[in-house]
């Protein structure tokens, strides 16, 4: 999650996020957490990383034992996700008890189930921002997700929860068949108010592994970051949405060598990123899946560190791969040996899903 215009346009679009993250990182060291809280789905997108997967999930009593431990680990920045979070009939009651515990909460959710009453509940109980993917116009949006109408119901979504006033995102990945629409996505972003688009670097997993060609090179992303620089952190285009990276760390490395070229001081986005690496894994961000167990990362579901009904939050960031993960001295192969290891760190995740290991370099780094 790298904010390119809060880091070099001085934006403070997603300030109160992001202070709801910093405050819960001093209190007990997790800034983050993204929560799967099922990973049942009615679409079928191509590219998805979970691979149509489905494990037990928690019951309502022992997910609401999941909350008291996020409040007494310091009220981190939360995100319920799956699959669809709004297939669980408990839905609202867990959304409900995370803002009554003081919690920020941002719901990620494909829109299709989102109906005028959906959007009535969440605008009550207080959601701070609901996250919803598109991944082009109709004929694209639907071949990707391989539901027909799915883009219908999600610019249906959009618009209610609009009008009912919720804070909106929009997501993305970053594959080559969605770098075509990419203004397309932030025109939405900007008709209906969102305050980010999240773009999310394709990753080859899950379903995902049959479609490598989908991931774009080096080149295609240093020219879409071109593109940024030029219309939006030089710019004005789109004002007021956020450029949110996922999965990418080196992109703000890039946009920085960049900006220092044409020599535009950009002393106050490094000393950001000297206090807080960009990637974020082992340092204050963690996963809890359906079952409870507390990962590195949703995408690395094999490497588990805890379990939120049997450990405190807290004790889990003591375990080996944790530390390991956070500690950019500990770092192999180029991300190793690199200037920017100890702002940048690299991607974990691509690190071990492309190479094997965690603490490898990122085979994708743009520097």
């Amino acid at each position: 999650m790298t904010h390119l215009r809060s880091l070099f346009a001085g934006s403070e679009t997603l300030s109160a996020a992001e202070r709801a993250a910093m405050s819960s990182l001093r209190r007990g060291g997790i800034s983050s957490v993204i929560w799967v809280v099922t990973e049942r789905c009615n679409l079928k997108c191509i590219h998805c990383y979970e691979g149509g997967r489905v494990t037990p999930e928690l019951s309502t009593e022992d997910a609401l034992k999941i909350v008291e431990r996020l409040e007494e680990a310091g009220k981190p920045l939360t995100f319920v996700s799956g699959g669809e979070p709004l297939l669980r009939e408990d839905i609202m009651l867990l959304l409900g008890r995370l803002k009554e515990r003081g919690i920020r909460v941002i719901l990620s959710t494909n829109g299709t189930l989102v109906d005028e009453g959906v959007a009535r509940k969440l605008a009550d109980l207080g959601v701070d921002n609901v996250a919803i993917p598109l991944y082009g116009p109709e004929e694209m949006h639907d071949a990707f997700t391989r539901i027909p109408g799915s883009h219908e119901r999600v610019m249906r979504a959009l618009k209610l929860l609009s009008d009912h006033g919720l804070g909106l995102t929009i997501k993305t990945v970053v594959a080559r068949r969605v770098l075509p629409y990419i203004r397309y996505l932030f025109d939405v972003a900007q008709t209906f108010n969102a305050r980010a688009v999240y773009l999310c670097d394709f990753i080859p997993v899950g379903r995902g592994a049959f479609l490598r060609e989908e991931v774009p090179s080096k080149e295609e992303w240093r020219a879409l970051l071109d593109w940024f620089i030029e219309e939006m952190i030089l710019g004005d285009a789109y004002d007021g949405v956020e450029i949110d990276i996922g999965l990418h760390p080196s992109t703000a490395i890039y946009v920085m060598k960049r900006l220092e070229e044409r020599g535009i001081d950009i002393s106050e986005a490094e000393r950001k990123m000297r206090e807080r690496r960009l990637s974020v894994e082992g340092r204050g961000f963690i996963s809890i899946s359906p079952t409870g167990d507390v990962l590195l990362s949703n995408y690395l579901t094999d490497l588990k560190i805890g379990n939120a009904l049997r450990d405190d939050l807290r004790d889990v960031l003591n375990h080996p791969l944790y530390r390991a993960a956070g500690d950019s001295s500990m770092l192999r192969g180029r991300c190793g040996i690199c200037p920017y290891r100890d702002m940048c760190g690299g991607s974990r995740v691509k690190a071990r899903i492309y190479t094997g290991d965690l603490l490898g370099e990122d085979p994708t780094c743009l520097i």
